[in-house]
């Protein structure tokens, strides 16, 4: 008879003497709470000790057999301990403790106590008794029967982690409890359970979860279905979003860093490719998302919040007629539960659903995805779902709001929904080959009646790094008719209308706006720009942004990057915008918007300046019109190209770079190349070098042009990179990204002689080449640029 059987069955034999011969056999003594002689409190015992000792006598027993139903009892209290704010300090005297002020409560105070007596393990081997091998040969629980147990010890593991924080970081230290969920995701009653501890394990986590240590993980997603598959979504949103594989949540400097680590894994990508092999599962979720009846709607309901209004009164109204409460499908596997919450539930699960599609359109395999969505008819089937939706410029009578939101408040349970919507609708379009079923097939021909423009836009630069296979645009592809949305108007002229009747106050303008910027990203489409411009969408962006007085950051960025891929290369755009601003106020007013929200404007100026060099080098009528306008010189002349690089160089810094502002060094760059193209890059630094010069002799560009040279340096690391795609820089600029990566050589290029190195000019040798006088404009200290007072000429 081995030690641990003996300790096992006479430890805790009712025979005093059997204890204490076993105790000196095995050398093992009582180490646990169960062992005081009764549950009454005694002096220095504190309040949450006592609440456990009834808990611990009957969890801490063999698993199986009489053992584990006794244990039932302790689950019980335990789960009622921890959900109570107000606990008895001892069932046998009746004594309670409330929780004042700031006090732990004492739920969390027995929670903690619990994990420090190593209850977590005892709960656990109640769980998974039964369970097989959860590698090889994994049982469901309604194959060993005692579901109950199994439901009650996933309520104690779900409450302990609300209220202790270490609870969820010590379950998740090995997958063996994340692989049990996963395999009941299809359980009738452990199903909820299971998503909520597998929601807490992943959020405790600092790494993302790869799903390919879940074994059989494909065959468990292929059998979920309608709500079931639509909750897990919240699940897989966090396996496939790309932030969470960082450190650094922000700064792409680090973010490179750990790319090139040789420990770094790809977790998303890898998540990704394993949700893209599970068979239909693309399908269940595009049906899914876009389901219909959409509820709930009433006829001659104006506002959005009076239709769930209705709908609570109308429930509320049937209970007390009924005389109890209603229990209803949710939806298709939702569950049970009262109308009022099945609906809540039915928009929340469709919002993770159009979240966990818009993340699968940006990742490693968006191409494939995109056209996985088109044959599966995506957009038509959003296009209906949109004539559901409400917004504010059509809702009618606004219900008066509760106390502390301001008249305007947007506040709805359809908010998130709709924003989700939108990001799905941006994350198709951008760069794809199918954003044309945007548009109803009467649009697509109408599309096809626009004549090309007189000279096509390509930038032409001396260089032979040039790929002439630019010069030609290549038509669209006549999108499939069966795929494309029905009736006279697509989903994008659905948009493009609500955008023009939102206030400038809306908090959906930013998602409107990208959505429909999206469409026009990618190589420049004169037929699309057109297409937009005679809907009136030019005059509407550009007057917002100069007669709203207040205006949100995210709402002026989403504009300028509209309004930039409306202009870009278009001759009747510019000309539209210089009609628009056609005096002096207006102009100013929108000068003044471009220079004091550079970061958000940057994409504007991008496409303004490549505009201007465009036109230039067509001559003719677009020449001359370049040179005429007043809005058009902001954007021509060389002087005001330096200027622009030196206030978009001047609030960036490497180690700051973030998606957002990453694109004013992409901005900057393309004023390098037109003119590297013009050979006057030598020029163009030396102004640089001279720009607001100090009168004391110090020379203030210098220590811009080093950090122009580190943003550079940067710019080779984060897109020279194997496995990064950089064709979206050539398809917005039409310059090769040959050249781009030309012209960053040559600024970045360590040899002192080139006058087209940064080098040459900042080197600490008395051989520096001293500044030309010149007549350009002065940059003070006060205006944004640091004065460099460490080198004197």
């Amino acid at each position: 008879m081995s030690a641990k059987h003996l300790h096992r069955t006479k430890f805790r034999s009712p025979n005093l003497l059997a204890r204490l011969t076993t105790v000196t056999m095995t050398g093992q003594g009582p180490s646990s709470l169960s062992f005081l002689p009764d549950d009454r409190q005694h002096q220095g015992m504190e309040t949450e000790t006592v609440a456990l000792l009834p808990v611990l006598r009957r969890l801490e027993v063999m698993v199986g057999g009489e053992g584990a139903a006794n244990s039932l009892s302790g689950l019980r209290l335990l789960l009622e301990h921890l959900s109570l704010r107000v606990v008895q300090a001892n069932p046998m005297l009746g004594v309670q403790e409330e929780m004042e002020g700031n006090q732990q409560p004492l739920s969390e105070k027995i929670g903690a106590k619990f994990v420090s007596e190593g209850g977590l393990q005892l709960v656990l081997a109640l769980l998974m008794a039964g369970s097989g091998n959860l590698e090889t040969n994994p049982r469901q629980v309604g194959d060993t029967g005692n579901t109950r147990l199994k439901q009650l010890a996933m309520d104690v593991l779900c409450q302990l982690c609300l209220v202790n924080k270490t609870a969820p970081e010590l379950l998740g230290e090995t997958d063996e409890l994340l692989i049990f969920c996963f395999h009941h995701l299809n359980h009738p009653t452990l199903y909820e359970k299971c998503c909520l501890m597998i929601e807490h394990i992943l959020m405790a986590r600092s790494t993302t979860l790869n799903l390919c240590a879940i074994p059989h993980l494909q065959k468990v997603l292929a059998s979920l279905e309608g709500g079931r598959l639509a909750s897990f979504c919240k699940l897989l949103a966090v396996t496939v979003s790309d932030l969470d594989i960082f450190e650094n949540k922000s700064s792409l400097y680090q973010q490179n860093l750990q790319k090139r680590a040789s420990s770094f894994i790809p977790v998303r990508d890898i998540n990704q490719e394993l949700i893209l092999s599970v068979p239909d599962l693309l399908s269940k979720l595009v049906e899914h998302a876009s389901r219909l009846p959409y509820n709930p709607r009433y006829a001659s309901t104006p506002a959005e919040i009076d239709h769930w209004m209705r709908f609570i009164d109308d429930h509320i109204s049937d209970e007390i007629a009924m005389g109890e409460p209603l229990q209803m499908e949710s939806y298709p596997g939702g569950g049970l539960t009262d109308p009022s919450n099945s609906l809540v539930n039915d928009l929340v699960d469709r919002v993770e659903v159009l979240y966990v599609l818009g993340l699968l359109l940006v990742g490693k395999h968006r191409k494939q995805v995109q056209k996985e969505l088109a044959d599966l008819q995506l957009i038509p089937k959003l296009s209906n779902l949109f004539d559901s939706f409400i917004w504010r410029s059509n809702g009618g009578r606004q219900r008066t709001r509760l106390p502390g939101h301001y008249p305007g408040c947007e506040c709805s349970p359809e908010v998130a929904l709709k924003i989700q919507f939108l990001r799905l609708v941006h994350s198709f379009c951008d760069h794809s080959d199918y954003k044309h079923l945007l548009m109803s097939r009467c649009e697509w021909d109408e599309l096809g009646r626009i004549p090309p423009p007189p000279t096509p836009a390509v930038v032409k630069p001396s260089s032979s790094l040039m790929d002439p296979a630019l010069s030609a645009p290549t038509p669209p592809v006549t999108p499939d008719s069966n795929l494309m949305c029905r009736g006279t108007q697509g989903l994008l002229t659905k948009i493009v209308e609500v955008l023009k009747k939102e206030p400038t106050t809306s908090t959906f303008r930013f998602w409107l706006c990208r959505a429909v910027e999206s469409y026009l990203r990618g190589g420049t489409s004169y037929s699309d720009q057109i297409f937009l411009l005679r809907r009136g969408l030019l005059q509407h962006i550009t007057a917002s942004l100069i007669q709203t007085e207040v205006r949100q950051k995210e709402t002026i960025q989403s504009s300028f990057d509209l309004l930039g891929e409306m202009v870009k290369f278009n001759f009747d755009a510019c000309k539209q915008m210089d009609s628009i601003l056609n005096s002096e106020s207006k102009l100013k007013k929108g000068m003044i918007m471009v220079n004091n929200n550079l970061i958000d404007s940057n994409m504007f100026i991008r496409a303004m300046v490549l505009a201007c060099d465009h036109f230039m080098q067509a001559g003719g009528e677009m020449a001359e019109f370049v040179t005429n306008s007043r809005l058009m010189k902001h954007f021509r002349e060389f002087d005001k190209h330096v200027q622009f690089v030196v206030q978009l160089v001047s609030i960036l810094n490497v180690t700051d770079l973030t998606q957002e502002n990453v694109s004013c060094l992409n901005t900057s760059l393309v004023i390098l190349m037109l003119a590297a193209r013009q050979e006057r890059l030598p020029d163009m630094i030396l102004r640089l070098l001279d720009y607001g010069e100090d009168p004391s002799g110090f020379r203030a560009g210098k220590s811009l042009l080093k950090n122009l040279k580190k943003l550079l340096e940067f710019w080779q690391e984060h897109y020279l990179h194997k496995d990064k795609d950089c064709s979206t820089l050539e398809k917005s600029s039409l310059i090769p990204f040959t050249f781009w990566k030309d012209t960053v050589g040559q600024l970045v290029s360590e040899d002192h002689t080139q006058p087209t190195a940064i080098i040459h000019y900042i080197q600490d040798l008395h051989s520096a080449p001293f500044s030309r006088s010149h007549t350009g404009g002065r940059y003070s200290q006060d205006q944004g640029v640091e004065m460099d007072t460490e080198d004197p000429v």
